[in-house]
């Protein structure tokens, strides 16, 4: 044992780490109730400790309680005690590698307690130790090799798991690609120990460490994980952390596999599970605090099964009933073996053929993992797709599907605007999980078509138009041509549109893309179109040329979506009058951020310079200008209020950073653009025909006042209020959005303007996502395959999970639920101002009735009950994945809270000298 590995305790953790914040007030005392900062300050003594005696620590407490920042502590009390410790992280994916980097600044800044020079800067209170990401292990073991002598002595790395996937070129012919593998990851290994003396890394963290529970699976990732992580007497790390919220994923044999990889494998033999994790295990359970008190997940989880029917359609569901025979005759799912793979009869795509390959991850990043079947294609893909062309040929239309119906009905509103207003946003907000990529376009397309006819009907009823004109447009698939020839819109281009100055977000779109046919077609009338490629662009529309003045920084309407002068409520009193052309121009929104920053230190002397206009001076208004912000300030409940006046006198760079956020999020993520445009539809409709050619100033001034009188019962002020809630923890725990960074802006929203959208493989578009279903703003469904089922942060809005395609596993299906349940996201904030009885998480199971569908789902929900609480205690057997065609009873095994349920810890931490 080093001196540095001695025994911890507690409180001598606490110390370094305050996991209640370093600006708070909380400080650890053994003698009071255990609330999380106590459990993960306990935690990482307890870890600590198993390190000191063992080369590793499996860390399996349950979903959602921090085990990142647990991880972390251990580190950095290691960089403390031996300050060129070298630290590498081994996570699932980039997306993942990008949240480790974000919570280890986070960690650093708000939790480490003293700034050291070991961990936390003196100079600027960030991390020590740089964050190094090499996302292929050729590459990591570069960047050790070429170290240079004068960096930092503290080391930290971070690689994917799937790097051990990746060794082999796609040109390699060698007929065991296993062992290649192998033989690959051993050079790498070698050149590791051989660069860092001999010691390798000192501290090894595995994040979803059950990703190497196949160690018999014969996969290119086991076989370069068994020579990359090295033999007992030899290995990569001299400790290793293992983190996973189901370390028996599957079976009772997982924690041994892990575990095998680190500890000489004749010590495991016939070693019970229990044994095992006493050994080296830290596993506990969540308790969130709410109203009355802390509750288990038991407490608040409703589980329910939604039956979808095909009712009086007899030729859609002779085509299902076709369709079942076929499977079992053509597809080999014999009945009297009452077996199948689960993700069957998910649903018949109509919205088209993409190729498939082109929708499993760039980087190939699960390829020998099982759930790789989910995205790519399942045994009855080529029955479906001969069966609905067959019937396309006959019908004209694709056939129907009660499930697709069912759960378009869950995740859509039967209303947006008006007295809709009651509804909190977070209603909107659903996770779909899903099996099949086809299932995942089909559901995008049918949720938005559904969102469409809202946004229509509303438009429809701005401008007075009566039923038969709506159906016209809407046969016309909500066609610009259509619309703007019922608005009576010219297609060409505003005079003077060439001259104006847009502001930074501009939202235009370059032309068509492959999914372009899966997106919003109302959304798209407020776009902008460019001309590519030598085609004419889309003609205008008055909602884009609405939009546009919006964002005219030339155009007094501009000023409609800036922040008030004050960030409160206060009014602007000039702008910017200048020559450009020949002719006379002003900018308002320029002038207006001059205003609102030339008083404040805390904004860079430079960036005001460049408000300036050249040759420009400044004209006054012929009375004070407000904006709609601060008409909404007064209406703010009052912790929000409290906020914004915080942002306002204390932090003004957040407040600015918080206009550029809410103002991309109405304009281009949200029905608040198809709201605003109403108010100005119906404000313009009730001038008088001198008021419409009235002075612009005035005309503003009128609008304002008309607006304000609609923001009391407005979706904009849901949405701004929502917005204030979430928004710092969004910037600090969500992306990689300084909360201050007042001068980064916002373009990830622009690309946000349909209110479903899928998880891609492209690892950018995921983080587009993650960071819009955090927001308030779109997209208010997220349908998603296995990429986002672990790992993955998407609790701030969300209370509601659906299961469409059933998961593999109990494991599985608690870590897609896991990506909602997790603590101060929306379920959290419900049991604080509800308590439990509410039922905050819902989990839904839709199923077609009396159908093969419902077997599945039944089959799954009844054997989950059984192992569910021995998964949590890691004593479960074998996950038996057989169908029983047996239709009645099974509900009685959907969870409802219990609310008396108790939940004692499994493997709590302890501090005894055994």
């Amino acid at each position: 044992m080093s001196d540095f590995w001695r025994r911890l305790k507690p409180m001598e953790v606490a110390k370094w780490i305050n996991f209640g914040g370093v600006s708070g007030e909380w400080t650890y005392n053994p003698d009071q109730p255990a609330g999380m900062a106590a459990l993960q300050t306990e935690g990482v003594a307890h870890l600590w400790n198993v390190l000191s005696r063992s080369p590793v620590a499996l860390l399996a407490d349950e979903v959602g309680m921090g085990k990142t920042f647990e991880a972390l502590g251990v580190a950095a009390l290691l960089w403390r005690k031996k300050p060129d410790a070298k630290v590498l992280v081994i996570a699932p994916n980039r997306d993942i590698c990008a949240h480790w980097q974000r919570e280890f600044s986070s960690f650093t800044r708000d939790l480490y307690v003293k700034a050291d020079d070991f961990v936390k800067s003196k100079r600027d209170g960030k991390p020590v130790p740089p964050f190094g990401a090499h996302y292929r292990l050729p590459e990591l073991t570069e960047a050790i090799e070429q170290r240079p002598n004068d960096a930092v002595p503290a080391q930290f790395y971070i690689t994917t798991i799937h790097a051990l996937s990746g060794l082999l070129d796609s040109a390699d012919l060698s007929s065991d690609k296993a062992r290649a593998a192998g033989k690959a990851a051993r050079k790498l290994h070698e050149r590791i120990l051989s660069a860092t003396g001999g010691t390798g890394f000192d501290l090894m963290i595995v994040d979803e460490a059950h990703y190497f529970r196949n160690r018999r699976g014969g996969s290119q990732r086991v076989a370069a994980a068994e020579e990359f992580f090295g033999k007992p007497e030899s290995q990569i790390a001299r400790r290793t952390l293992l983190l996973t919220a189901t370390p028996s994923h599957t079976h009772l044999g997982d924690v041994a596999s892990i575990l095998s990889y680190f500890v000489d494998q004749a010590s495991l033999k016939d070693r019970a599970v229990d044994d095992l994790m006493r050994a080296y295990a830290l596993r506990r359970f969540r308790r969130m605090e709410g109203k009355g008190g802390s509750y288990t997940k038991h407490q608040y989880r409703r589980e329910i099964a939604t039956s979808c029917r095909f009712g009086d359609n007899p030729q859609d569901e002779m085509f299902f009933a076709l369709y079942q025979k076929r499977l079992i005759e053509d597809c080999g799912v014999a009945d009297e073996k009452r077996r199948a793979l689960y993700g069957y009869l998910e649903g018949f795509e109509s919205a088209g053929q993409v190729d498939i390959a082109r929708e499993t991850l760039t980087d190939s990043e699960e390829a020998d993992d099982e759930r790789s079947k989910d995205f790519r294609a399942a045994a009855d893909t080529r029955l479906l797709q001969d069966m609905s062309a067959d019937f396309r040929s006959l019908s004209g239309c694709a056939p129907d599907h009660p499930k697709y119906d069912g759960i378009v009905n869950l995740c859509t509103p039967s209303d947006l605007f008006g007295m809709a207003a009651d509804r909190p946003l977070h209603e909107d907000k659903h996770l779909v999980f899903v099996r099949r990529i086809p299932s995942v376009r089909e559901l995008t397309k049918r949720i938005n078509e559904r969102y469409d006819e809202l946004l229509a009907k509303h438009i429809a009823e701005t401008h007075g138009w009566d039923e038969e004109a709506r159906l016209r447009w809407k046969k016309s698939n909500w066609s610009r041509e259509v619309f703007n020839e019922m608005t009576g819109a010219s297609d060409g281009r505003d005079a003077n549109s060439e001259d104006d100055q847009i502001d930074d977000m501009e939202g235009e779109t370059d032309g068509v893309d492959d999914h372009d046919y899966l997106r919003s077609r109302i959304a798209d009338l407020f776009v902008t179109k460019k001309a590519t490629d030598g085609r004419q662009p889309a003609p205008p529309t008055d909602c884009s040329r609405f939009s546009l003045n919006l964002r005219k920084t030339t155009g007094i309407f501009s000023m409609l979506l800036e922040p008030a002068s004050d960030y409160q409520s206060g009014a602007y009193h000039w702008h910017y009058h200048f020559v450009q052309g020949g002719k006379q121009r002003m900018d308002f929104a320029k002038a207006a951020q001059m205003q609102r920053m030339e008083t404040r230190t805390e904004f860079p002397r430079d960036a005001l310079d460049a408000l300036r206009p050249h040759d420009g001076d400044q004209r006054e208004y012929d009375a004070p200008i407000g904006t709609i912000w601060g008409r909404v300030f007064d209406h703010l409940p009052a912790p929000q209020k409290s906020r914004l006046v915080d942002w306002a006198t204390a932090r003004p760079r957040i407040a600015e950073n918080f206009a550029n956020y809410i103002k991309a999020g109405f304009l281009f993520a949200s029905p608040v653009i198809v709201e605003l445009y109403g108010w100005y539809v119906t404000f313009e409709r009730g001038l008088a025909d001198d008021e419409k050619h009235a002075n612009v100033q005035r005309r503003y001034r009128k609008f304002l006042d008309f607006a304000d009188l609609q923001i009391p019962n407005s979706l904009l002020l849901k949405y701004f209020s929502s917005a204030i809630a979430t928004f710092e923890q969004l910037c600090t725990k969500i992306i990689d959005h300084e909360v201050d960074a007042w001068d980064k802006g916002w373009r990830t929203l622009t690309t946000l303007s349909s209110p479903a959208w899928y998880a891609s493989g492209e690892s950018s578009h995921r983080q587009h996502l993650i960071l819009g279903f955090n927001s308030p703003f779109y997209p208010n469904t997220l349908i998603a395959t296995s990429v986002f089922q672990e790992g993955v942060n998407l609790h701030l809005q969300c209370r509601k999970v659906h299961h469409y395609g059933i998961a593999w596993t109990p494991g599985d299906n608690e870590q897609r639920v896991g990506r909602i349940d997790r603590l101060f996201g929306k379920v959290n904030s419900l049991l604080q101002e509800q308590g439990p009885d509410m039922s905050a998480l819902e989990i839904n199971y839709p199923y077609l009735k009396d159908s093969f569908d419902e077997d599945q789902v039944g089959s799954f929900i009844e054997r989950k009950y059984a192992v569910e609480d021995k998964m949590d205690r890691c004593t479960q057997g074998d996950f038996d994945r057989e169908i029983r065609l047996n239709r009645s009873g099974w509900e009685v095994f959907l969870r409802t809270p219990v609310p008396d349920a108790v939940l004692s810890d499994p493997y709590p931490a302890s501090f005894g000298r055994d």
